[in-house]
């Protein structure tokens, strides 16, 4: 009863000064202000959840523009290992600092931006409120829901520790640094320099994350592992880099170790993180809170080959080649068969002709793995096939995978009018395989090089099982876009391969579409993966011990190429992209109105998945006019999708000040509640996912911390500056100027700068209610200390169920004192 009298004598006192309009609102000018109060009231509320829904949509769409930028990888030489290794573009530390938390803290940003810029330059309540407030909701109520999230008795720790103490000790520090401008420095005026300041703490900050990352701040001969060293994308690695890796382990770690310990030390010193980002998990948390409709992939049906068919005319000639590259045959198999093929460039039927061949010892020795054999095979008229058989000798010895070759030579053809010669495959490698063990999957060769054909072109790469056959055993394959995209340069596959016992070696088809192309080459990946009955993948091999894979490039025609117009070369174009970017704007306005949902659903997720999408059917077509990621590599989405969030955001401070002002709740109290809860909720979800499902604690309570800092120096560095500039440029104000008037009731302020020209941010409610976040925030992370070093927990999330849920109440009861706190300051010194 007492505070509903409250409200009612705030909102009679103060009802001039809380309903100012806004950029959009009132909708319907003076006669919206007539309508019943309580009504309005209803409707504002209404409207401003249901914009948050709009801008988390926004949100995601400009986190997937992130996602696309951040992802970018590059193929760099490293010094160190003396080889290429494929790395991502963007370190991952500094793209949490900078486009990931700008992702998730635009709308609070741009809400202190717009309000600046809506209120004649002068500074408001909502942005930097909201701000505090959004910071505080991160820290405390996200950080208790992630310590809950994990199950009894198991932890996550950070593991990138140097970083999170920079980031925790600037989430309190920003906040300590707002209370010395406000209220110390220059009280309740911000001058150029603070604001200048302010702003460039964020790149301080940045540098040193980064250094932290890399490892500089770690104590001379301190072992910090995954730190100081450049993160390789193993699972792109090729066989030469892996090779430098594990040199590198056994010099630091000696030659001793198990092969296990190997791969686990090089994966945790070199290896990048390759969990789930940030961007994914918002968007999956803004899909499963608000009903968004999964994306569908657009795939385009059908390119039109502008390729002449042409052959050029020239001399007959026949070509020697053996059918494989490389052959694999069990010790026990008696006797291995080759296949020499001889080809014609033409339809005119062969001629005699012969070649010779030899086999030549490797590791496998003649008379102890093989009988050696040499020879000349003679072609009949018309005959394309020919047959070596060399024997195997078996023995009792267990041993590895030996090797010898078979080699052609003097290739002769009878008529004078053909020529002979031998073709690429002119000698071929033969393993043999110890039929005592399982044995490990690894492909005939990591990469194929594809000359696409005027038609579908069938190409089989080869798997060989090595190091035994033993026994039933199978994996999983698919195919994966690299810069060529599935059904435009390549049918796209998946499947499970199966080798039966004793089998040594396999095939997967891929079939190559035709293009036309005039890039020098296009790749894409098949990927062996989840090994099943004992068999393992060959650790030495791109992919490592986890998966296997083979990078397929396919290569222009040169003929065709050569008549492109050569002014095509000019433009930095991939048209695959461009062609897919069509049909994906095509689908974000299908999506947005159409719901296709998946069988089995059941009645009530039917109605509400109907329900939150025709509520956010709007907004998703809003957002739809955005351009998809795949122009300019995401950065034209990141750009327009900023533009949408801001405006939609600028909607959401009127919505939000309308309401205070029926409620009778000042700005300031809207926006550590209802504006703040609204905005932080989709990252909520996505720490929790992060919590649950990554092996460390980093992506969930790392990312808070690191998030706050950026929200005061971004978001309120960049407008202060801008205020504080304007106000300096607009030089002594003439007596009765509305700055005078506006601020003649603070004597700190008017007294000291009689003529104007300051930017004034009254520090009152706001200088309070950072004290209270300081001392709460402190009391948060020294309980993440205290949990890390204690024996018996051992990690900032999860652990034992008592202390796990007494963190995340205290937490709790962190948040509730602060909003508490912080509304009754501001109602104690509201006089109007």
């Amino acid at each position: 009863m007492a505070i509903t009298t409250l409200n009612a004598t705030v909102s009679t006192e103060c009802e001039e000064s809380l309903c100012d309009s806004g950029l959009f609102l009132p909708l319907f000018g003076e006669s919206e202000v007539g309508w019943h109060k309580g009504l309005r009231a209803v409707l504002y509320l209404l409207g401003l959840f249901w914009s948050f829904s709009g801008v988390n949509i926004g949100s995601d769409v400009f986190m997937e523009a992130i996602e696309k930028v951040t992802s970018k990888k590059k193929r760099v030489f490293s010094p160190k290992l003396h080889c290429f290794i494929t790395v991502k573009v963007w370190n991952a530390t500094v793209a949490n600092l900078t486009l990931m938390a700008l992702g998730s803290s635009a709308p609070e940003i741009l809400l202190s931006v717009i309000e600046l810029l809506g209120n004649n330059m002068y500074a408001g309540d909502l942005g930097p409120s909201t701000i505090v407030g959004s910071a505080a909701f991160n820290l405390f109520v996200i950080s208790a829901v992630c310590v809950s999230a994990i199950p009894n008795d198991e932890i996550r720790a950070i593991k990138q520790i140097q970083v999170f103490a920079i980031t925790a000790t600037f989430s309190v520090f920003a906040y300590v640094w707002l209370i010395i401008i406000v209220q110390v420095w220059t009280p309740d005026v911000i001058a150029i320099e603070e604001g200048i300041i302010t702003f460039l703490f964020f790149p301080v900050l940045i540098c040193l994350a980064f250094a932290a990352d890399k490892g500089y701040f770690s104590r001379a001969g301190e072992d910090k592992p995954g730190e100081g060293q450049e993160k390789i994308l193993l699972e792109a690695a090729s066989q030469q880099e892996i090779a430098a890796l594990r040199m590198e382990v056994l010099k630091k770690h000696g030659t001793g170790l198990p092969d296990d310990k190997v791969a686990e030390l090089i994966k945790e010193q070199f290896g990048a993180n390759e969990e789930p980002s940030r961007a994914a998990r918002r968007v999956a948390a803004t899909e499963a809170m608000f009903g968004g409709a999964k994306k569908k992939a657009a795939i385009v049906e059908e390119i039109v080959d502008t390729v002449d068919d042409k052959e050029d005319t020239h001399k007959r000639t026949m070509t020697y080649n053996i059918q494989y590259n490389d052959y694999s045959c069990l010790e026990s198999c008696g006797n291995l068969e080759i296949t020499v093929l001889r080809e014609a460039d033409g339809s005119d039927q062969l001629g005699k002709g012969s070649v010779a061949y030899k086999t030549v010892d490797g590791s496998a020795k003649s008379g102890d793995d093989f009988i050696a054999v040499s020879g000349v095979l003679d072609f009949a008229e018309g005959e394309t096939e020919k047959i070596i058989s060399v024997a195997i000798i078996d023995d009792d010895a267990l041993e590895s995978d030996e090797f010898f070759s078979v080699e052609l030579s003097d290739a002769k053809a009878t008529e004078s009018s053909v020529t002979a010669k031998l073709g690429k495959n002119s000698s071929a490698q033969v393993r043999i395989v110890d039929d005592d063990a399982i044995g490990q999957l690894a492909f005939t060769s990591p990469e194929e090089n594809v000359a696409e054909d005027v038609h579908d072109k069938v190409v089989k790469i080869g798997i060989q099982r090595q190091a035994g056959s033993k026994g039933k055993v199978s994996c999983k394959y698919r195919t994966e876009d690299g810069s060529a995209m599935a059904n435009l340069d390549y049918e796209p596959i998946e499947g499970t391969l199966e080798f039966e016992d004793g089998q040594t070696a396999a095939e997967i088809e891929i079939t190559i579409k035709p293009r036309g192309r005039y890039e020098n080459s296009e790749l894409f990946r098949l990927i062996l993966e989840e090994a099943e009955g004992g068999v393992t993948f060959a650790k030495e091999t791109d992919g490592g011990e986890e998966s296997c894979i083979c990078t397929i490039m396919i290569e222009s025609d040169n003929a065709a190429k050569e008549r492109t117009d050569k002014l095509l070369k000019a433009f930095n174009v991939n048209w695959d992209k461009q062609v897919m970017a069509r049909d994906q704007w095509k689908e974000q306005f299908t999506g947005a109105i159409f719901l296709e949902l998946e069988e089995g659903t059941s009645g009530m997720e039917m109605v509400s998945t109907y329900f939150f999408h025709i509520l956010n059917m709007p907004w998703a077509l809003f957002f739809a006019c955005v351009p998809p990621t795949a122009y300019c590599e995401g950065w034209l989405c990141f750009c327009s999708s900023l533009v949408g969030i801001g405006l939609l955001t600028a909607f959401i401070g009127d919505l939000a000040a309308l309401a205070g002002c029926c409620l009778g709740i000042p700005d300031s109290i809207t926006a550590i509640t209802l504006v703040a809860l609204g905005t932080s909720l989709p990252d909520t979800f996505a720490s929790k996912a992060a919590a649950e499902q990554d092996p460390t604690a980093d992506n969930s309570i790392g990312n808070v911390t690191g998030s706050n800092s950026v929200n005061v120096f971004l978001g309120l560095g960049l407008p202060w500056t801008i205020g504080a500039i304007f106000w300096a440029a607009s030089g002594e104000l003439a007596p009765g100027h509305e700055w005078l008037t506006k601020y003649e009731a603070y004597p700190s302020v008017v007294d000291l700068y009689p003529t104007g020209g300051k930017f004034v941010v009254i520090g009152g409610s706001l200088g309070f209610s950072v004290i209270v976040f300081c001392c709460c925030a402190v009391s948060c992370i020294s309980v993440f200390v205290i949990r890390r070093y204690t024996p018996s927990i051992g990690g900032e999330l999860g652990g034992p169920k008592g202390p796990k849920y007494l963190s995340s109440v205290f937490f709790v009861t962190l948040w509730f004192i602060y909003v508490g706190m912080s509304i009754w300051k501001t109602l104690s010194e509201l006089t109007c």
